[in-house]
């Protein structure tokens, strides 16, 4: 069965909340309130007013919103200064003026969003000591630009020279940009009294009602010193209100510096007004004593705020110190990778809870050890010349070495070391990161007896394809291999023996192939222990025929070799029937090879000529000559 639900009505747009989004209602109500609070409470309509919180209320509620776009702005400034104009026409000031005095309040508003919106739009910001510090000198320069331009029209309607009224404009302004609008922000962050942060930087209970206590104490003790330094009026006790501010600052960071200056303009301005304080022991017009006054509150607010936001600063920066310390020593607890950090030195070090799993050694009894203790007697050369190489700028040293274990035996490990330290100065110690390798060292050695295996069998593979199976000497691929490499040593004279076993066909015929094979094999005998040389070679080349190459002897000695290969097999004895010597004989052919490159077919064309010869009568050694070649011709 299908379920079907009617669509949520859609609420038309209503005027309403048009008005809302465009922060028109929001400006106008905030400046309406603001002017009212600077006429009525603070001054007076025809009077000076010791601080103008118009421009740092509305700055406050503008600022947030001042990055959406020049139809945002406008839309805030028309706010402002209608709420304005509303407020100081109601309490009777003439249009023309307020209507001014609005063009000068949106004037501060473009020059504040201008300076303070990219980096101020929350009361956090004003944390950063970079940012508090434009904010002041924002809070300076921008009422010396609107009172310069407002100073001649107020002079006019309030009755007073033109250069009081400059620096009171001046100084009232800046002083409720100062003071107002970090207020503003404080309270739309919702950080009222500090509370809120309380709970963020403390999260144990006791820790907050403990720090709730020291607040109250803080805030009491100012407002108590406070209050008497500005009812008495016989001694010039300003300078107490410091020391009870700074307590205060000190407890509640820039939230403090923001509300002890509005607590003290709001009892000094009363006890002032009053005819207390040590203001009024200054000599001098009330004029005078009331631009003394305002300027006292002015280097107050210029001190704590600045204070207050580096102490914030300080407190965040410890507070994410102490928030990645404690990330990474959950990390160090929980990686399988042994951790140690060391200085350079080695006086000071730390290694994970891991050491136990790796090593059985506890963190306290491995610390007790010296570095190099650790490492098996013959990596310790190579742990000490890593950590030279660190010291002397190298990044990062991989090494492997065998790690003491507790049970009394070694564990192979991997180190990866890399430097740290402040940058530009000279490095201050190293981390390093050790992995249990034990199991790859048993591969590797695995690997490598079956890689030697493999090239053992390689070889005996490569001999079995080069050998002949029956006698042993080389096959003729051999043989081949064996005249490449003697040509590319060049080593001459060489000299090559051309031997074939005489009436081998009738010997096979008479007595077997058995015997036959038993034949070939003494005669590969007698061959090998006469190619006795490094380089000498004796090879089989096919039936009853075989080779030797005599390297580095000449005919003389070619000719000596064979004759004894004959006279040996002679006294060898195999019988042989059906030969005319009674016993098996072999012929020889031989040629040699001065000098220049070797060209190994001609040369057993050469001894096989000379073979030739021998075959006629048998039982006999022929050498090479031009003879030869014309007797087989």
């Amino acid at each position: 069965m299908a379920i079907s639900a009617d669509p949520i009505e859609k609420r038309p747009r209503t005027l309403q909340d048009a008005l809302f989004e465009s922060g028109i209602p929001q400006a106008w109500l905030g400046t309406l309130a603001a002017t009212f609070l600077g006429l009525l409470v603070l001054g007076h309509v025809d009077r000076p007013n010791l601080l103008w919180p118009v421009s740092g209320i509305a700055l406050a509620l503008c600022l947030p919103h001042w990055q959406r776009g020049w139809g945002k702005r406008i839309r805030l400034l028309v706010g402002s200064a209608s709420g304005f104009w509303t407020a100081a026409v109601i309490l009777g000031m003439p249009w023309r003026l307020a209507a001014l005095l609005s063009i000068l309040t949106c004037i501060d508003i473009v020059l504040g969003g201008w300076a303070l919106s990219p980096a101020v739009k929350t009361f956090e910001d004003l944390k950063d000591e970079r940012n508090i510090l434009t904010f002041l000198l924002a809070a300076v320069l921008i009422p010396l630009v609107t009172g310069s331009l407002g100073a001649y029209p107020v002079a006019i309607f309030l009755k007073l020279p033109p250069s009081q009224t400059l620096l009171m404009n001046v100084m009232g302004n800046s002083l409720g940009i100062a003071a107002c609008m970090p207020l503003v922000l404080l309270l739309r962050s919702g950080d009222w009294l500090g509370l809120d942060k309380l709970r963020r930087d403390n999260e144990r209970q006791g820790g907050q009602e403990r720090d709730k206590l020291r607040i109250a104490a803080a805030a009491t003790f100012f407002v108590a010193v406070s209050v008497f330094v500005f009812w008495q009026q016989t001694n010039p006790f300003l300078f107490m209100v410091f020391p009870p501010m700074i307590l205060l600052i000190l407890t509640m960071g820039l939230e403090g510096s923001v509300l002890s200056s509005v607590a003290l303009s709001v009892i000094g301005w009363f006890g002032t007004m009053h005819g207390h304080g040590p203001v009024m022991l200054a000599k001098g017009t009330p004029m005078h004593q009331f631009l003394i006054f305002q300027g006292f509150v002015w280097i107050s607010l210029a001190t704590s705020l600045p204070v207050g936001a580096l102490i914030d600063e300080r407190r965040r920066a410890e507070h994410r110190a102490k928030e990645s310390e404690s990330i990474y020593r959950v990390l160090l607890q929980n990686a399988d990778d042994l951790i140690v950090l060391s200085s350079i030195n080695g006086e000071s070090r730390y290694v994970s809870p891991a050491v136990t799993r790796l090593s059985g050694w506890t963190q306290e009894e491995y610390l007790a050890m010296d570095r190099f203790d650790t490492f098996h007697e013959e990596d310790q050369e190579m742990a000490r010349e890593a950590v030279q190489k660190i010291r002397a700028g190298s990044g990062e040293q991989t090494i492997q070495y065998r790690m003491r274990e507790k049970s009394g035996g070694w564990k192979w490990v991997r180190a990866v070391v890399r430097a740290y330290g402040v940058e530009g100065e000279a490095i201050a110690g190293y981390v390093g990161t050790i992995r249990d390798i034990s199991g790859e060292k048993q591969i590797e050695e695995i690997w490598s007896r079956e890689r030697q295996g493999l090239v053992t069998e390689k070889r005996q593979m490569a001999a079995l394809a080069s050998t002949d199976s029956l006698t042993g000497l080389l096959n003729r691929r051999g043989f081949e291999e064996q005249v490449e490499v003697l040509k590319r040593r060049g080593s001459f004279p060489v000299s090559l023996l051309m031997v074939d076993i005489d009436h081998f066909k009738r010997y096979n015929d008479r007595y077997g192939h058995l015997q036959g094979d038993s034949c070939l094999t003494q005669v590969a005998q007698v061959l090998r222990s006469h190619a006795t040389r490094t380089n000498d070679i004796a090879a089989r080349l096919g039936g009853e025929e075989f080779t030797v190459v005599l390297v580095g002897a000449g005919l003389q000695d070619a000719l000596r070799v064979s004759e004894a290969m004959l006279s040996v097999l002679r006294s060898v004895g195999i019988e042989h029937g059906a030969s005319p010597f009674g016993v098996v004989t072999m012929s020889v052919g031989a040629a040699v090879h001065a000098s220049g490159d070797l060209d190994i077919e001609q040369l057993m064309a050469q001894a096989d000529s000379a073979l030739y010869l021998s075959k006629r009568t048998r039982n006999r050694v022929t050498a090479y000559s031009q003879q030869a070649e014309l007797a087989r011709a």
